[in-house]
């Protein structure tokens, strides 16, 4: 039950949040690729839609079910056995007030997931066990479910049209907890109605009458839901892709009606567009690594299913924006499992491994497929393949074992330059951890799950973390709410940044950089901007020009912050964010960070240096930094009008 509960929170860390900053303004951007509705033009969606929808074979054909691999079987029985007594507990209105009057998401988003991922361990082991054992337990909630008010968390009840705390059954709406909800109910209507309807034939009538109820007539008639896209300029995030894909399992494993089924599924592929169009060609995810699964993964997911039922005519895998957006979780790794976690991402990730395998497999990159067996190596995927929804488990069962065939190698390039998010990477020798790795980005302070970071950046010892980005807590209604950057996590004053005239950036799309340039040669890595557009015009900056100058010779990283102010006004300080302790060292400081030294080296003259213990007890943090990061002011003593500081990083 641990490791079901930490997936669990997992799930939970990606499932409830964002919502509200994808409804600010998107960058201008060039002629849309619409690639899915080209893709539809070619061919006629309303014949290819009059097929039914048969993506594995039904509960009665026991050789199948039983061909699966041992490891498979023997996780799937034990996981359903451990739900045998499962207490199916309604979800209470209280639980709905409570996140109005206090913003608190757990317990009771928790318990919400909890349901559908306890049925989806009860039907995955009948499946494969074929015995009747747990055929009660899957009537018993999938009865629950039915009787339950919306499938909506808390957290996402007021995407109601009403507006209101609670669940109004005459004005309902999609989100990530009612479209997983909605998946795993037709998975159960697929495979077992016929053993359900011998139970009862309510059964599956109520089944199928509720998620027409809570998702397929909600879909078709509402094209206001932010996550849909449809607004011009809207900024949609991992809930567009997250949501088609439920809707549109849902509507393949259950819709009978073909005209109706299509029209679900052309809506779905207007809608997904939105999300590829969105993407810069170069494929980074402005959310970071610990959202590429619910993003990129679950893109990965949807084109799947319309691959399959449209039995490889409609497949995009091909095309090299969907290459580089699977790419994107390779040029972020860093080692092990940390990730450059820019945004609300989490330093340590744990992207699927086996979505990555798949999403590997799917574009014909051998080099992502042998990082998801890597990563497949680190979370014990061998012995227990099986997490996630019911989706991701069949999928899991059927690449079991190339999977484990596979040789797992992490990536480790020794350079990446995603232009359009404007992050770099660079480490000091490819295909190896050891040494120093670097990552910086530009972009805007708009990004979905922004946080005021533009010109940041993160550097790595031999894999292991020192200058770092702190990340983000615990979600609550502050996260996403007028409140957010008055959390110290979401201030430029806690990135690795400058503080110009006593002030911090500013959040807004026009906060942004300018005049970006990247190059490498092999030897030198340079990443330049000037972030003075990032900060209020109160702080007087002209120009700040940052300079990241990576030496693999030297093994050295040199910053250097060349600056105009119109007038001195207040502080002019430049702010670092470590992992290790600090002590005094030859021209500089020596951070320690476990058995890892870097050293900073600046003109000690010139700064008055101070350091300031950030304690942590929120333990989405503390489970990552332990109980307190460091954060390093290194203050002007006397700043002037235009300069240069400089600080130069050394492994040790």
């Amino acid at each position: 039950m641990k490791r079901t509960n930490r997936l669990l929170t997992v799930l939970l860390t990606a499932l409830f949040g964002a919502a509200p900053l994808s409804m600010q303004a998107a960058p201008a951007t060039k002629a849309k690729p619409d690639l899915l509705q080209k893709a539809a033009r070619r061919y006629d969606m309303d014949s290819l839609c009059r097929e039914a929808y048969r993506p594995y074979p039904g509960y009665a054909d026991r050789n199948f079910w039983q061909s699966l691999p041992e490891e498979v079987k023997r996780q799937a029985v034990a996981q359903a056995e451990a739900r045998l007594d499962y207490v199916w507990r309604s979800v209470t209105v209280t639980s709905y007030l409570d996140f109005a009057r206090k913003g608190i998401r757990r317990p009771n988003d928790l318990h919400i997931a909890e349901r559908y991922s306890t049925l989806a361990d009860l039907m995955f082991g009948e499946l494969v066990e074929g015995k009747g054992r747990f055929l009660d337990q899957i009537a018993d909630g999938v009865w629950s479910l039915c009787e339950q008010s919306t499938w909506v968390a808390t957290a996402h009840i007021y995407w109601q049209l009403s507006g209101t705390a609670v669940p109004d059954i005459d004005r309902r709406t999609i989100d990530l907890s009612g479209g997983m909800t909605a998946n795993t109910l037709a998975w159960a209507y697929y495979f077992f109605k016929e053993d359900l309807g011998k139970l009862s034939p309510t059964i599956p009538q109520r089944l199928r009458a509720e998620l027409n109820r809570h998702t397929l007539d909600v879909y078709l008639n509402r094209d206001d839901m932010f996550w849909l896209g449809f607004r011009e300029g809207a900024q949609v995030n991992n809930w567009n892709p997250w949501c088609n894909f439920n809707v549109l399992t849902t509507a393949l494993l259950v819709e009978e009606n073909p005209e109706r089924r299509a029209a679900i599924v052309k809506k779905t592929m207007r809608s997904v567009d939105q999300f590829i169009n969105f993407f810069k060609p170069d494929g980074g995810c402005e959310e970071g690594p610990s959202y590429w699964t619910h993003a990129a993964g679950m893109m990965n997911n949807y084109l799947e299913v319309l691959k399959g039922y449209s039995q490889g005519k409609i497949d995009l895998f091909g095309e090299q924006r969907i290459k580089n957006i699977g790419l994107y979780i390779a040029n972020a790794h860093i080692d092990s499992l940390y990730f450059v976690n820019f945004a609300d991402a989490e330093a340590k990730a744990s992207p699927g491994a086996s979505t990555v395998f798949r999403y590997g497999r799917n574009i014909g990159d051998s080099t992502m497929m042998r990082f998801g067996s890597y990563l497949g190596t680190l979370t014990g995927f061998v012995e227990n393949p099986l997490s996630g929804t019911m989706d991701q488990r069949l999928k899991t069962a059927f690449i079991y074992k190339d999977m484990c065939a596979a040789r797992p190698v992490a990536p480790l390039y020794r350079s990446v330059w995603m232009d359009g998010i404007e992050v770099a990477v660079a480490r000091t020798e490819g295909g190896s951890a050891e040494g120093l790795t670097l990552a910086a980005k530009g972009g805007y302070n708009a990004e979905s799950h922004n946080h005021n970071d533009v010109g940041s950046f993160i550097l790595y010892v031999d894999g292991q973390p020192v200058m770092v980005d702190a990340g983000v807590g615990t979600y609550t209604a502050a996260t996403f709410d007028h409140r957010r950057y008055t959390i110290w996590m979401m201030q430029s004053e806690f990135h690795n940044l400058p503080v110009i005239n006593g002030f911090g950036q500013k959040d807004g799309g026009k906060y942004r950089s300018r005049n970006v340039k990247h190059t490498d040669n092999g030897r030198v890595m340079n990443f330049s901007l000037d972030m003075a557009g990032a900060y209020p015009a109160e702080a007087g900056c002209r120009s700040w020009v940052r300079d990241y100058r990576f030496d693999r010779r030297r093994n050295t990283v040199t910053l250097t912050d060349t600056y105009d102010l119109s007038e001195v006004e207040g502080p002019v300080a430049l702010n670092f964010l470590t992992c290790g302790t600090v002590a005094s060292g030859r021209g500089g400081i020596e951070i320690q960070s476990g058995d890892k030294t870097l050293r900073m080296a600046f003109d000690l003259s010139k700064y008055e240096l101070t350091t300031e213990a950030v304690e942590l007890t929120d333990p989405r943090l503390s489970n990552i930094w332990g109980e307190r990061l460091t954060r390093i002011v290194l203050k002007v003593k006397n700043p002037k009008r235009r300069d240069a500081l400089q600080v130069t990083f050394l492994q040790q």
